[in-house]
């Protein structure tokens, strides 16, 4: 069952909730390249729901945590913060998005542009020095090739809808999900 935590601190006029989900991937490139590809389409439909449809957002973030090599202690967080009185239905807004990845998988449109997010991403990085050296190193550290640094854009190519429903599907389990919320201190009136 999903965890659920809320504190209260602080005066600021806003709360923010984290909703976690275990995941733990492996360092196979193209695995990773799917779950970056399904946090970015998560990104995008909620900055689409949340702040055009709901107008009520102030920020959201979608992102996977994985301290490699070691392994265990990965995890997708989504980052939002609202208005106090709007957290909860968000956060609902949020769990029936990830519920319909799952079920119907992304749109064609939303994958595009999940997958062109990604190619400016990696085109603009190509021409960094500090992507390298931190690609390289990675490559170093984790015992990958480094080769694969020049093909991430044939991964890029190989996301569908229906691979990103299935990573939705196994890094998104409902059981294995915390939500924590911090809403401002109650203030004397």
């Amino acid at each position: 069952a999903t965890e659920k935590a809320t504190v209260r601190a602080g005066r600021e006029p806003r709360g923010q909730t984290v909703i976690s989900y275990f995941a733990d991937p492996s360092i196979d490139p193209m695995e990773q390249e799917q779950i970056i590809a399904a946090t970015t389409v998560l990104d995008i439909a909620l900055r689409d729901i949340l702040r055009e449809d709901l107008g009520q957002t102030y920020n959201v973030g979608v992102g996977l945590s994985q301290p490699l090599p070691q392994r265990g202690e990965g995890h997708i967080q989504i980052r939002f913060g609202a208005a106090p009185e709007n957290i909860e239905s968000m956060t609902a807004r949020v769990m029936t998005e990830i519920k319909r990845l799952q079920q119907e998988g992304p749109s064609v449109d939303l994958t595009n542009r999940a997958k062109e997010a990604a190619r400016r991403s990696y085109e603009l990085a190509l021409k960094q020095n500090t992507y390298w050296l931190g690609r390289l190193q990675s490559a170093v550290t984790l015992g990958s090739n480094a080769e694969e640094i020049l093909k991430r854009g044939e991964r890029i190519d190989a996301v569908t809808p229906q691979t990103l429903q299935d990573v939705f599907k196994k890094y998104f389990p409902a059981e294995r999900s915390t939500v924590v919320t911090l809403m401002p201190a109650a203030t004397a009136g």
